[in-house]
Order: C-alpha cells, then sequence, then structure tokens
C-alpha cells in the first residue's frame, strides 16, 4: 500500500494503472484542475464504464497515500474499480500525485493536502458531469485512508464553493477522521478497531459528537473489532512507519456489502 517518495513519469504511471485491470475497459484521461496558485493543471485519470449508453451513475475514486507506484498499489484500486463497474457504476480513478511531483506521499502527507485533493475530487465531478454517458446527478466519491481524510474536506459544506453542487454520497476507509463542518451529503466510514495510523476513537467522536447530530445527511460508521489498516488491500501484512496494515477478509466482505448498498440507497434512484 506504501511506498518510499520517487518522482514517477506520468506516461508510464497511466500504463502500470491501465495494465493493473485487463478485465474492463480503461481509458485514459485527463482532468482540467487548477493548482494552488490558480494555475492550470491536467489530472491524469483512469476511466472504467460498464457497457451501453447510460447515462450511468459514477464514482470519482481518491486512491491511499501510496498512490498508484507500485503495482500492488494500483491493483488494488483496479479491482475497486472493477467491482464498481460490476454495480453499474462508471468508476474515475484520479491521480492527484504525480502532477505536483511525489509518487506517494505517505512520509510527508502534507506534500499534497487533503484540501487539494478535495478541490481535484471536484474537477473529476465536473469531468464526469460533462460525459454523455454519466448521469451529473448521480456521483459519489469513495476514499481510502489520505483518501478517506479528503473526503471529509470534501462533505463540509463550510469550506466547499457554494456556487458547485455537492457529491450525491461519500464512502471512507479507514480515514483521519477530522472534525466536520457544515456537512452536505451523505457519509460512510469503514475503519478498524485495531487501526493505528488513522484511530477509529476519532470517527467515534465524530459520530458522538460531530456536525452530523444537528444535520439531516446520514452518517453511518462501521468499526471493524478486529481490523487494522487496510483491511480491504486484499495479500497485505505490513508494518511501515511505526503503524500496521493488514488484510482482514471478514472486515473487507463486509465492507464490500456496506459500500455497495450505501451507493445504491442514493445513486440508484433517477
Amino acid at each position: 500500500m506504501m511506498a518510499k517518495s520517487s518522482v514517477l513519469v506520468p506516461g508510464f504511471l497511466l500504463a502500470i494503472l491501465v495494465a493493473a485491470l485487463p478485465a474492463i475497459a480503461a481509458e485514459q484521461v485527463r482532468i482540467a484542475a487548477r493548482t494552488e496558485a490558480g494555475e492550470e493543471m491536467q489530472l491524469p485519470g483512469i476511466l472504467h464504464k460498464p457497457g451501453g449508453s447510460g447515462p450511468f451513475p459514477a464514482v470519482v475514486m481518491l486512491c491511499g497515500c501510496g498512490g498508484f507506484a507500485k503495482k500492488e498499489d494500483a491493483m488494488h484500486q483496479a479491482t475497486w474499480a472493477q467491482r464498481l463497474v460490476g454495480w453499474g457504476y462508471v468508476a474515475l480513478r484520479v491521480d492527484s500525485f504525480s502532477p505536483r511531483g511525489p509518487s506517494n506521499i505517505c512520509e510527508d502527507t502534507s506534500t499534497v493536502s487533503d484540501d487539494m485533493r478535495s478541490h481535484d475530487a471536484y474537477s473529476a465531478k465536473a469531468y464526469l458531469s460533462a460525459l454523455p454517458f454519466v448521469d451529473p446527478r448521480r456521483i459519489a466519491v469513495m476514499g481510502w485512508s489520505h483518501g478517506g481524510w479528503a473526503v471529509m474536506k470534501i462533505i463540509a459544506g463550510y469550506y466547499r464553493d457554494k456556487t458547485v453542487d455537492p457529491f450525491k454520497a461519500a464512502v471512507a476507509f479507514y480515514p483521519y477522521c477530522q472534525r466536520l463542518y457544515g456537512p452536505d451529503t451523505p457519509l460512510l466510514v469503514l475503519i478498524g478497531k485495531k487501526d493505528d495510523w488513522c484511530p477509529a476513537s476519532y470517527c467515534e467522536s465524530l459520530k458522538q459528537y460531530g456536525a452530523y447530530n444537528d444535520s439531516k445527511y446520514e452518517f453511518t460508521l462501521k468499526i471493524y473489532p478486529n481490523a487494522y489498516h487496510a483491511f480491504d488491500f486484499e495479500g497485505l501484512k505490513e508494518d511501515l512507519l511505526g503503524h500496521h496494515a493488514e488484510y482482514d477478509p471478514e472486515a473487507a466482505s463486509d465492507a464490500i456489502s456496506q459500500a455497495r448498498d450505501f451507493l445504491a440507497r442514493y445513486l440508484a434512484a433517477r
């Protein structure tokens, strides 16, 4: 899931992303975005769609701090893209890292912040909304680890540009649960009790004292008592930067069902 920082040529990165998932059609795309200084920037992305003309609901995907530099990391996201397409969604994997330099940010997550990635997510949403086979009213966002942390900023209506419509739903796998201000999006959080990288207790506090208590939007928190960080990362068991990450097939299976049902609840109806 994580790798030491290095610069990766974007074209090579895209080749890895596509090669990781031969089972479904994958299209290399460029997403118009802006840097923190307001300059134009192109985000690499991989677009997957179900067969047919649609219009389909869609999901913006935000990977963890490991990015896509390692084959295992790319395969994790590719597997989720395949799963989403199987459920009837267009899936868009967004690379926020390589345009800014690093291939991963695990040793310094401030290199590409949650705020930067939240802006990238809305750029990806705008890209999807313009596609003829996507229903712009039914776009969700999913994030893993650092990408899940970004989800917390994405759904905060206090920070969001009020001229931009929020996502229809959001799913965060083992995120760093920070305070929420004016959440305006239904949220599902899936996390392990033994996670020593992104503590589940922060999410519990958010559930108990957070802004969702006074919100009309759903907040569902599922904590898996025996699961560590990256519990849905098949085959993973490693220690990195003082933290433990490990695949938990039981938690992963339930989390897949939770995510499928949550997305269906908010994206299925036209």
